[in-house]
């Protein structure tokens, strides 16, 4: 009946799968959980290897690196039941009865939901606070927001599709670095008239990225923007920053922010490895660096 996908990579998902599993046998359902490493070669896949004697549960280490997005569809071809739960390695669930919500809205004809994200009100130490500031500010949104515009909120690490569906409008694998496979596949999903529902079945994103690779990461994410508008897949209707970005063409000033932002980036990057990140600062960064490599 249900299969729970977890790609991961350079990460100890054990303690997920083990809750994961309590709580389906609970449910007394068909089901499977599979689990695939990106090819990390890491030591702790030592310590994932024990998912394999769990019972339904399969813990399968990738000879190359195939992508973020690939990797999600080769869980989707292993898998064998005809509803898919697909979540990110470095959450955990926030409820007792994350899969009975799920199941619930399975018996309820839904195709696509969304259960939400959420962060720890703990803050994390200093050198990843960046993250963190983010995701609570920018990705924990409440049910009442989400149901207010349902289509506009979507993020794989944490959702449950319809094999049919999936089959159809799965992930691109052309993206393969960090960045908007899963704003993509939302997207497609909308254009195809598939509603995303909303539901209040969140988990905890557990592995924050310190400020500096988050940075890194975040560029690369603008790479993929641009590749993705270039390909006529994502415009400034769909993405907040592309429409900035927009607004700055139209009035020539692309050539002047990228020349801003290379004369500040260091200050600005100060600011976002501190204890105290500014997300207008961050914003900025990303705007300015769209700008600079779209200006070359």
């Amino acid at each position: 009946m249900l299969s729970v996908l977890i790609p991961t990579y350079n990460y100890n998902v054990v303690q997920l799968v083990e809750i994961l599993h309590e709580q389906l046998k609970n449910q007394n359902i068909l089901y499977e959980i599979i689990c695939f490493d990106n090819a990390s070669k890491s030591i702790l896949n030592i310590k994932n290897e024990s998912i394999n004697k769990m019972e339904s549960s399969y813990f399968i280490s990738l000879e190359k690196d195939v992508g973020r997005s690939k990797i999600r569809n080769l869980l989707a071809q292993k898998s064998k039941y005809d509803w898919l739960l697909f979540l990110d390695a470095d959450v955990f669930p926030v409820t007792e009865k994350f899969i009975e919500n799920y199941l619930a809205t399975i018996q309820n004809d839904k195709k696509v939901v969304y259960g939400g994200l959420k962060y720890k009100d703990e803050k994390p130490e200093n050198n990843k606070l960046l993250r963190w500031v983010y995701g609570k500010n920018r990705e924990e949104i409440s049910l009442e927001e989400r149901k207010r515009k349902p289509n506009n909120h979507f993020s794989s690490a944490n959702f449950l599709i319809h094999k049919n569906i999936f089959n159809r409008y799965n992930f691109d694998e052309r993206l393969t670095e960090y960045g908007h496979e899963d704003t993509l596949l939302g997207l497609e999903l909308v254009k195809n008239k598939i509603t995303i529902t909303q539901i209040d079945n969140p988990v905890y994103h557990l592995g924050l990225d310190e400020s500096s690779l988050f940075l890194q990461k975040t560029k690369t994410a603008v790479e993929n923007l641009i590749k993705l508008q270039k390909q006529g897949k994502i415009s400034e209707l769909d993405n907040k920053l592309l429409k900035r970005y927009s607004e700055f063409k139209k009035i020539k000033a692309i050539k002047l922010v990228a020349f801003l932002f290379e004369k500040n980036e260091k200050m600005m990057k100060r600011n976002l490895v501190s204890s105290n990140p500014s997300l207008f600062i961050f914003d900025l960064y990303k705007l300015g660096y769209l700008c600079t490599i779209t200006s070359n």
